[in-house]
Formats: structure tokens, C-alpha cells, sequence
């Protein structure tokens, strides 16, 4: 991967941390700040890119795959908090599989209902595969009409993220650990929902 390339993946995973801690402040402790929930669509498109990019330069993709995996049975229990069984981590699992072989694209795909986003959010992934590793006008256009499909859904504000997918150039030196970077997910829940409970 390039200097470039790895500046950029730093960049949109911040962007992701950020906007998806802002989203699940707005879920779960002020539901009534839709601004907060607007800027949280930005995040799961952030967080297909990093796994597309994860899922074609590891170097160990039993073991990348595994980890999405795991992390994500272990924050189910957060996730039922919500409604979901399975979280947005096993949408990503999904992605990753078929990603890297799309043999397992069907199978994935049919998968993907069950899972947060269901499968608009794998096709999303998909979208932004071909935007990376494909074309990236044509990836753009399969961004942009999924979303004519969403209607009236907050999740239309996820067009948003195209634009930051799109810029090229980025500068961002500081990387994220891996431990962080799997672990800020369920931690930050927690800590919100103790919030939550104690006012």
C-alpha cells in the first residue's frame, strides 16, 4: 500500500470512530438531536472502505476475518440492546468473505438480511469495493443508486460519505491500534449505555 493510500485509510477510519461516536451519543442519549444521527450515517460507509482495503492488503485474512467475527459475537449482547442480533460487524464479515472470494458472493449476499444494514449495507460494501478495486465511476454511480432506493430513511445521509471516499489525498499519520481499533466499538456502548442509566 502506498504512503498515499495508507494516509487515506488512517483518515476514513477516524472520520468513521468520530461520526459513528457522535451517531450512538444521539441514539442513545439524545434521540431527539437528529443532526447527530445525520452525521452518524457517515460512518458504516467509513468502516466498508477500511474493511475493503483490510480485506485486499492483509496479510493474514483468516485471522482479519476471524477477528470481525469474534468482536462481533461478543457485542451482541449490546446489539440486541437495539434490536439487532447480528451487528454491523458480521456485515462486514460478509463483505470481507466475498470480497476476497467471490465465490461466496450468493451465499453472503443472502446472509446479509439477517445482519445490521441487511443487504443494502452488503451491497454498499460492494460498491465501494468496485470503487477501490474496480472503477472507481462506476463504483461512484452503484453508491449513488442504492440510495435512490432508501426513500425517506435517515440512512440517505450516508451519500454523504461519498464524497470523503473520494478525495485522494489525505494526510494522517497517526495510526489507529488494531487493539483500539476493535475494541472501541463495544467498549464506547458501554460506556454510553452506563451513562444512560445513571441520568
Amino acid at each position: 500500500m502506498s504512503k498515499e493510500s495508507y494516509d487515506k485509510v488512517n483518515a476514513i477510519k477516524w472520520i468513521g470512530i468520530i461520526t459513528m461516536t457522535m451517531d450512538h451519543i444521539g441514539y442513545y442519549l439524545f434521540p431527539q438531536l437528529i443532526w447527530l444521527r445525520i452525521i452518524g450515517r457517515i460512518a458504516f460507509p467509513c468502516f466498508l472502505y477500511t474493511t475493503v482495503q483490510g480485506t485486499e492488503h492483509t496479510r493474514n485474512f483468516k485471522k482479519y476475518v476471524f477477528q470481525l467475527i469474534g468482536m462481533g459475537v461478543l457485542t451482541i449482547p449490546i446489539s440486541l440492546y437495539s434490536g439487532t442480533t447480528f451487528n454491523v460487524l458480521f456485515t462486514l464479515a460478509l463483505v470481507a468473505l466475498s470480497v476476497k472470494d467471490k465465490r461466496f458472493f450468493g451465499i453472503a449476499l443472502l446472509l446479509s438480511y439477517f445482519c445490521e444494514y441487511g443487504i443494502y449495507g452488503f451491497l454498499l460494501g460492494w460498491s465501494i469495493y468496485c470503487m477501490v478495486s474496480v472503477n472507481k465511476k462506476i463504483g461512484a454511480l452503484f453508491f449513488l443508486v442504492l440510495h435512490l432506493f432508501i426513500g425517506s430513511s435517515l440512512q440517505i445521509f450516508a451519500l454523504l460519505a461519498l464524497f470523503l471516499l473520494l478525495i485522494e489525498n489525505y494526510s494522517c499519520s497517526k495510526k489507529i491500534p488494531k487493539v483500539f481499533g476493535y475494541l472501541y466499538y463495544p467498549l464506547h456502548q458501554v460506556i454510553l449505555l452506563i451513562i444512560k442509566a445513571t441520568i
